[in-house]
């Protein structure tokens, strides 16, 4: 399974286990979600588990069951309270954030191309991959800035204002979560 971790704060936001796609040139990574209930006692049920009868549960439990997302559940993810339209609009444009993703370009390239040095990453992101980028995510933010209102941003438990935000669009077309794909990497479990 390949988990892709948050670089800032070493979370896990999603897996593929779950189909996505690439989409605004590869910079962002879209992710269908689906609502629904879920508790935050749940016990997770190992595959092939055979419970006893003192392991059975009792007439339903009465546990009250929480609507969210899918992924929200499965990941821990928190909905973003600080972000609003402008803060969005700053993050996207913030001199250290754009320091720290440059870095996070050059190490992607490397993950990607392990014979490549400091030198020669620095070099094709210079040379333009951060401009492309950068691109992209102005058409991302054109995409998300019409339609806010149907927009909900998430992070990890760890809150990091430095940590990579989560974008929910539940619109005519369905739910999707958009990840900006080089502030994560990537592990195989």
């Amino acid at each position: 399974m390949l988990v892709f971790i948050d670089r800032a704060t070493g979370e896990d936001h999603f897996s593929d286990a779950f189909t996505f796609e690439e989409v605004f040139g590869g910079a962002v990574v879209k992710v269908p979600c689906k609502w629904g209930f879920f508790s935050d006692n749940e016990d997770v049920k190992l595959a092939g588990s055979n419970p006893s009868a003192e392991d059975a549960e009792e007439d339903g439990g009465g546990e009250t069951k929480e609507r969210k997302i899918d992924l929200v559940h499965q990941f821990k993810l928190v909905e973003c309270q600080y972000m609003n339209k402008k803060g969005f609009k700053e993050w996207l444009t913030d001199e250290e954030n754009l320091t720290r993703w440059k870095q996070y370009l050059v190490d992607s390239l490397q993950e990607k191309n392990f014979k490549l040095s400091d030198e020669e990453a620095v070099a094709q992101v210079e040379d333009g991959l951060m401009k492309e980028w950068k691109k992209q995510l102005t058409n991302f933010a054109k995409f998300l800035l019409p339609q806010w209102k149907n927009v909900m941003i998430f992070h990890d438990v760890k809150e990091d204002i430095e940590g990579a935000k989560i974008f929910y669009v539940g619109d005519e077309n369905g739910d999707y979560f958009y990840y900006i794909k080089d502030l994560y990497r990537t592990d195989k479990f």
